[in-house]
């Protein structure tokens, strides 16, 4: 029996309900003394099973299921979960311009270029029609997938859970408001083959509330600097919400040219209406490195820091 698109707006929001209160516990638990570590932690479990999925969809080819495709990417990327944890753990989370820059910025990189390094030698491996088009596509895909969630952990550091909230919030409420806008007033298209369902008007309700919700954060105290009402607060909150915002929006269409090079709608079934963990999570895989990367120079900007 095919459902009426009120009752699948219904179903959909009733689970996003439930998977908002298991993110509240979540969000809570990273406060608590061991909470870097067990976000680090979590975040490369959610990682793993985006991986997972990725395979399943066919996403870098029929023999990528192979171990040997994996063992250096992982390796790389184990030695990158170090570096942040060590720089973090030996008090320095302000010293964002040595090893930690290095670290953030080269690793997924280098994780992805392990991974087509060893995806070539895997004779064959190439032949599957699912698979990213050029090297650079394999190599972003990678590293979307396995490593950016990782950037909530530096986040998380510099800002403190609240950050970390902010960022969640910013890097959802967007999706929230371009899914609703889109289904009430949406009549363009402006991506037609990459993602069919979005419109123009959603991507616009998107971008606004995500700006809007900006300026909230920062005047409520979840962006750093606190509950300062100064204008370069508020231009900062803006310039993080309009930026989480896009990047946002990009990691959507990441995940929708996925799926489409593979022909599955949704990448999982483990939230039924809501699809699988990089249904999920694809807001997070551009805006977290946006954040990680921009946020210490912009609101040390905007507060003297």
């Amino acid at each position: 029996m095919t459902k009426t698109r009120a009752q699948r707006i219904m179903q959909r929001t009733v689970v996003g309900v439930g998977l908002s209160l298991a993110l509240a516990g979540l969000l809570y638990i990273t406060s608590l003394s061991f909470g870097p570590r067990f976000l680090l932690a979590a975040a490369t479990l959610v990682a793993g099973l985006g991986g997972v999925e990725a395979v399943r969809m066919g996403l870098f080819g029929s023999r990528v299921r192979s171990v040997s495709l994996w063992i250096p990417a992982l390796a790389v990327g184990a030695l990158w979960f170090l570096e942040l944890d060590s720089t973090f753990s030996e008090g320095r989370s302000m010293d964002l311009r040595t090893r930690y820059w290095g670290a953030l910025a080269l690793s997924p990189w280098l994780a992805g270029a392990a991974f087509l390094v060893a995806h070539r030698l895997n004779r064959g491996s190439d032949s599957h029609a699912g698979a990213p088009g050029s090297p650079l596509a394999r190599i972003l895909a990678f590293a979307c997938i396995t490593s950016a969630l990782a950037c909530l952990y530096p986040v998380r550091m510099f800002g403190g859970t609240s950050a970390l909230v902010a960022l969640v919030l910013l890097s959802k409420i967007g999706d929230i408001f371009g899914y609703y806008c889109g289904n009430m007033w949406g009549k363009t298209h402006p991506f037609p083959r990459l993602s069919p369902g979005k419109t123009t008007e959603g991507c616009l309700g998107s971008f606004a509330a995500g700006t809007v919700a900006g300026i909230l954060c920062q005047l409520y105290g979840l962006l750093p600097g606190g509950e300062m009402a100064s204008l370069p607060g508020v231009w900062a909150g803006a310039l993080a919400g309009a930026s989480v915002n896009l990047a946002s929006q990009a990691g959507d269409l990441f995940e929708s040219s996925w799926k489409r090079r593979t022909s599955v709608k949704d990448s999982g079934t483990w939230f039924g209406p809501s699809g699988g963990v990089l249904d999920l999570v694809d807001s997070l895989l551009v805006s977290a490195p946006v954040a990680a990367l921009t946020w210490p120079g912009l609101f040390g900007w905007a507060f003297g820091a």
